[in-house]
C-alpha cells in the first residue's frame, strides 16, 4: 500500500468492486469510479489519500468519471486542469441524465501533479457533489 512514509490503504471491495467498509486513508491512486468519499479538506492541495466509504453511507463526493491524460511530458497544471473541467463536463449530463447548467450538483476533480506524473499518475478522476450537503447513494441518473 502506497509508500512505506504514507497511512494510505487500498479499499475493502466486494466482488463487484464497490467499497464495503469506511477506510479514514484510502490511497488516491486506487480509487475509481463509483467509489464515494468525504471531503478530505483543501482538494486544491496534494492529495494522496481521501477518506472513502460505502455509497450507501452519506458521503460527500461520488467518482462519476474517470479518463487518463495522453502523452509522456507533464503537460503542466493549467493544461491539466483545463483537460479535466472538460473530461468532467462532458460525463455530467449522461451521469446525472441533465446538463451541468440545469442541475443543483457540482464537480471538482483529482488530477496528477508534476510529482504524481513522474511516479506513473495520469489519471483524471471527477467527482460530482452537492452544495447542499452530503447524499447517500449514487447520484447516477438522479437528474436534479
Amino acid at each position: 500500500s502506497g509508500s512505506p512514509f504514507s497511512t494510505a490503504q487500498e479499499p475493502v471491495r466486494d466482488e463487484s468492486g464497490a467499497i464495503t467498509e469506511t477506510n479514514e486513508s484510502t490511497d488516491v491512486f486506487s480509487l475509481r469510479e463509483g467509489d464515494c468519499l468525504l471531503d478530505a479538506g483543501a482538494m486544491d492541495a496534494e492529495v494522496s489519500e481521501a477518506p472513502t466509504v460505502p455509497c450507501t453511507e452519506a458521503h460527500d463526493y461520488e467518482a462519476y468519471a474517470a479518463q487518463d491524460i495522453e502523452g509522456d511530458a507533464f503537460p503542466g497544471d493549467e493544461a491539466v486542469a483545463t483537460q479535466a473541467e472538460q473530461v468532467c463536463y462532458d460525463a455530467f449530463t449522461p451521469f446525472v441524465g441533465m446538463s451541468y447548467e440545469e442541475s443543483v450538483l457540482n464537480f471538482n476533480y483529482f488530477v496528477p501533479t508534476a510529482a504524481s506524473w513522474d511516479a506513473g499518475d495520469r489519471e483524471i478522476l471527477c467527482l460530482i457533489y452537492d452544495e447542499a450537503g452530503q447524499t447517500t447513494g449514487s447520484l447516477a441518473g438522479v437528474a436534479r
